[in-house]
């Protein structure tokens, strides 16, 4: 058994060597927030396409704010520091690219466990709204309280790979749509008769968001339902796809828990093809606008209803 043990550790320790200095060094996702030898902006841009999740978690860690976004990618898309500007309020936005309603479940405690939150707003999208079981922010809770899984993630070793090539051979990584934005917009509009049939149904995920409801409610902690805007393109497939009935028992849904900012309509905003990069995401410019109007007295591009 000895003789089996040490063997092991032969084979392991060249590995080791391999992969724990360069990824300590670089620290692609601020796990131990210490200077990394990769500049900031090359760091910023590759750990954020790769993993949202282990990207945002471990700084909130470190200077939570309380109040929060939590969604998918169309809610990642606002920017927290025009909110803050706006407001005078510190906000932090917790939403993911690619991020599942599991995530945004599992985040919401998270965050309540690292600060007593004032405000939530709860991005919701119709075909994110399912049981699909992934959730990146268990594994993201597991790394933070043993770092030595960090070394082992796939994503952390991939990230690592990509920082070092940019920041020391300048070999720069494309991780986006290699396609025309015509193309790619077809795509997509394609792909939501996949999205929409996948885990139609949030199952008891209903109820687990009613508690976080419940949770706020019982503590003071303002909450509303953000229904984030997608472009009328993306809007006429719900009928096309016949699943209208679902897409208004979802926004039912959310009306009977908390108010709800309906920004999913048809108006001169998700009309305009130039605020969008895709028919789900906003540009940059376009998602600033929606700030500015969402945190107004008298929003224009959205409908508020629902629970008071």
């Amino acid at each position: 058994m000895e003789r089996i043990w040490l063997r092991l550790a032969l084979f392991v320790l060249p590995i080791f060597a391999l992969v724990v200095p360069p990824v300590y060094s670089v620290d692609p996702y601020g796990l131990f927030a210490k200077a990394s030898v990769i500049p900031e902006p090359i760091r910023s841009k590759y750990g954020q396409q790769m993993n949202q999740v282990l990207w945002k978690l471990p700084a909130y860690i470190r200077n939570p704010a309380p109040n929060v976004l939590l969604g998918d990618s169309q809610m990642s898309r606002l920017p927290d520091g025009a909110i803050t500007e706006i407001t005078g309020q510190r906000y932090s936005n917790l939403a993911y690219g690619g991020g599942t309603l599991r995530e945004s479940i599992s985040t919401f405690w998270f965050a309540s466990q690292k600060v007593k939150l004032q405000k939530v707003f709860f991005g919701m999208s119709f075909a994110d709204y399912n049981a699909y079981p992934r959730d990146r922010v268990i594994q993201a809770e597991e790394m933070v309280r043993n770092p030595a899984l960090y070394f082992l993630n796939s994503d952390v070793l991939e990230t690592t790979e990509y920082d070092v090539a940019d920041a020391m051979f300048h070999h720069h990584t494309n991780l986006l749509p290699q396609v025309s934005k015509e193309a790619f917009w077809a795509s997509q509009l394609q792909y939501l008769s996949t999205r929409y049939k996948r885990f139609a149904s949030p199952g008891t995920l209903r109820e687990d968001i009613r508690r976080i409801v419940e949770y706020c409610s019982a503590r003071g902690i303002s909450i509303v339902f953000v229904i984030t805007p997608q472009h009328v393109d993306a809007q006429r497939r719900v009928q096309e796809l016949g699943v209208a009935d679902q897409y208004e028992q979802f926004k039912k849904d959310l009306a009977s828990m908390a108010p709800v900012y309906d920004c999913d309509i048809d108006s001169e905003f998700t009309r305009d093809k130039d605020h969008y990069s895709d028919p789900f995401h906003l540009t940059d410019g376009a998602a600033k606008m929606l700030v500015e109007d969402l945190w107004s007295a008298s929003p224009k591009w959205c409908q508020k209803h629902g629970a008071r």
